[in-house]
């Protein structure tokens, strides 16, 4: 079975260019470079992690003698790696998220249960991953993200206790604005910052149990868009823009790293992921992680191990992968490569913790189990973007909360359908 184009509406697919890194001496079939050496080839997202992609595949190449390539994509990724699924061009490895992509890209995806390596993953991590009891993909990252703050302008703002409810959020804003601070830089301009910021505040949603949320969401018995923990989503969103500057919908995450990192702002809603660009700005910022207001009055910060890499399983390099696959865990650069160079949470057991800030905080909050899972991933195929696109729209004026409402139960009943 073929996979699903993205939403049924995309059409066409323009092609998307590839990292400077790519190599362009590959044979015809793609599997050796000119030299003769053993080449495989990788579609990943996140391309803020393209140094750190480079430097572990040059590693790789050095120990093994086996070259890898990559096309690296940020827009339109999900979309670009269904097309190339459909039409036979197919990577040897390939980046997915969790949870309901295990059974996206089940009959593409090589079980990994039986490999010995995988006994280094955690063995809670391995969860996301698993899939009638198979295990359909290896846990790249272990990732956070909520709001996060400069603690040297709270500090100068008086801001004594670190706000979790939505009126405390407020009162931190009237505080950073007396001292001339803007309170937060929005990144609304970014489809995916803004169901990020949705996903903790309303994680409260059924109580946490999510799989019965997506199976009456499913099966007609509630819509979407009638959960009550939106209308509390639509006054935190209505605070960010507040208190965001004059065109928060111009903001994007290079713009809400440069602001943070400058001191420009006090807050952005980001992810672990986002503290190497704004050390590189500003290396001796002092941050930390707000957690993110809900309705019940339990606030949180997201924890996931939702990247999953995935090997094809019809590949004919697929020994070669799942050698790479072993050498990221059991050698000694393999198993410092996320801690060290990427500096956030590996997924193997026993591996150091990354001497990062958010980090820290991150294990700090598991431990004091004040943490949500990227628990949208459990919903319907292809959800995220127009998700993302809807707040956007509700953000900018376009759309009301009642017609927000609508979209949201609209787009979630189209997925479900074109499952």
């Amino acid at each position: 079975m073929k996979v699903k184009m993205l939403n049924k509406m995309v059409a066409v697919i323009a092609v998307a260019a590839s990292v400077g890194f790519i190599s362009c001496n590959k044979s015809s079939d793609g599997k050796k470079t000119s030299g003769g050496k053993k080449e495989l080839t990788f579609l990943l997202n996140s391309p803020e992690l393209t140094e750190a992609y480079k430097e572990c595949f040059a590693e790789y190449e050095k120990e093994k003698g086996v070259k890898i390539t990559a096309d690296i994509l940020q827009n339109d990724y999900q979309t670009v790696l269904k097309t190339r699924l459909n039409s036979g061009d197919i990577p040897d490895m390939f980046l997915t998220s969790a949870y309901n992509d295990n059974k996206v890209f089940g009959d593409y995806s090589y079980n990994l249960e039986k490999e010995p390596f995988m006994k280094n993953v955690q063995s809670a991590i391995l969860a996301s991953v698993t899939l009638d009891g198979h295990v359909t993909g290896y846990p790249f990252l272990v990732q956070s993200h909520s709001f996060v703050y400069n603690k040297a302008l709270f500090a100068k703002a008086g801001i004594t206790k670190l706000p979790e409810t939505l009126d405390e959020y407020k009162t931190a804003c009237e505080k950073l604005v007396a001292i001339g601070v803007q309170p937060f830089s929005t990144g609304f301009a970014e489809w995916w910052v803004l169901p990020q910021t949705a996903y903790p505040s309303i994680s409260d949603a059924y109580k946490g149990d999510y799989d019965t949320l997506f199976k009456d969401v499913e099966a007609g018995k509630i819509k979407f868009g009638d959960l009550p923990q939106l209308d509390f989503l639509f006054d935190l969103l209505d605070l960010i823009k507040k208190y965001g500057g004059n065109k928060p919908m111009e903001s994007t995450f290079d713009m809400q790293v440069s602001d943070f990192a400058s001191g420009k702002v006090a807050i952005i809603h980001q992810g672990s992921w986002a503290e190497a660009s704004v050390r590189a700005i500003t290396p001796d910022i002092d941050i930390g992680y707000l957690k993110a207001p809900r309705a019940d009055g339990k606030s949180v910060i997201a924890v996931e191990s939702n990247l999953t890499f995935r090997v094809y399983k019809d590949s004919k390099n697929r020994a070669e992968v799942l050698a790479f696959l072993e050498w990221l865990s059991t050698s000694s650069y393999g198993k410092k490569w996320i801690p060290d160079v990427i500096k956030q949470i590996s997924p193997l057991a026993g591996a150091a913790a990354p001497d990062t800030q958010l980090a820290k905080e991150t294990v700090s909050a598991q431990n004091d189990k004040i943490t949500c899972p990227w628990w949208i991933f459990k919903g319907p195929d292809g959800i995220e973007q127009p998700f993302g696109t809807a707040l956007q729209n509700y953000v900018a004026g376009t759309a009301t909360r009642a017609q927000t409402k609508a979209a949201l139960s609209k787009l979630f009943a189209d997925a479900y359908e074109a499952q």
